[in-house]
């Protein structure tokens, strides 16, 4: 009886040990699973506002809506930073860079708009989706915009057609007379609105590169007595050829007016615009190279 006494007694306090270690350890188990998972909620609440402000900061820069909502939208969108004859960086809808005829080909299906970006200071132009939703007015002005920068991006590296040009004081404007200089061209004609109103700008481009090997020729619709009264009226720098219609359209295949060419002392093809703006920054880059 002696002996069972204390047996039991051991067993229990043995058991009573056991239980209290059991006890103890769950609770630190539970604590720190409770610390881990405390830290996890933590580092995930941290990481969405950061995720909240990139979007924000994204959708603050072009609104999508905004741009695609009204013809109008896209219209003075388009006006303020797009021209798909200048120089860009032309970058696909996932991100990647491409071809300029690739980027214009996608632009003439009607399934894409450009939206513009600065990249360490060079301009990119990227393929949005256009919504179906979207005002037909607009999948119809970035066709037509992307036709004609298409086809004058196609002619860029290709040889100016065979001329011979005299202007309106009698001068000769040919291969031979051209030859080791830049010949800037300018397409117009009488009637066209743009086209006089751009004269400013080009007669300062004609100041600005004069002690350069530049050479700038004004090709126009109308016959010499017309011109010669018009200009009386209009100051134009540009040496001004008349009759021109049949040359532009059939082998220069100009699309609209007014247009400018820059032509390489070989006589090749290096920028084809439809603005003063365009042709003002593209000259500059090509004579800065």
């Amino acid at each position: 009886m002696k002996n069972i006494v204390p047996a039991v007694l051991s067993i229990i306090i043995g058991f009573s040990v056991s239980l209290f270690a059991l006890n103890n350890y769950s609770g630190e188990s539970l604590i720190k699973s409770g610390t881990k998972a405390t830290k996890k909620t933590e580092t995930t609440k941290k990481t969405k506002p950061s995720s909240k402000k990139k979007s924000k900061e994204t959708s603050k820069d072009v609104n999508l809506n905004d741009i695609q909502g009204s013809f109008d939208n896209w219209n003075t969108y388009t006006k303020k930073n797009i021209d798909l004859m200048s120089t860009f960086i032309p970058i696909d809808e996932k991100g990647a860079k491409t071809g300029k005829a690739i980027f214009l080909n996608s632009l003439r299906t009607g399934a894409y708009i450009p939206i513009k970006s600065e990249v360490k200071g060079k301009t990119q132009y990227k393929l949005t989706n256009l919504e179906k939703s979207t005002d037909g007015k607009i999948r119809k002005s970035i066709m037509g915009k992307a036709n004609v920068a298409y086809q004058y991006f196609k002619r860029e590296g290709k040889k100016l057609p065979k001329y011979d040009f005299v202007d309106l004081k009698g001068n000769s404007h040919n291969k031979a007379d051209t030859k080791d200089k830049i010949l800037v061209l300018k397409c117009w004609f009488i009637n066209c609105k743009v086209c006089v109103e751009e004269f400013p700008q080009l007669n300062a481009l004609v100041d600005k590169y004069k002690d350069d090997n530049i050479e700038f020729v004004s090709l126009a619709f109308d016959e010499k007595d017309k011109l010669v009264e018009f200009l009386k009226t209009k100051s134009f720098k540009y040496a001004t050829v008349p009759e021109q219609k049949k040359y532009m359209s059939k082998k220069l295949k100009v699309k609209q007016y007014p247009t400018h060419l820059i032509v390489d002392s070989d006589g090749v093809i290096l920028k084809m615009v439809n603005n003063v703006k365009t042709l003002t920054s593209e000259l500059e880059l090509i004579m800065n190279k």
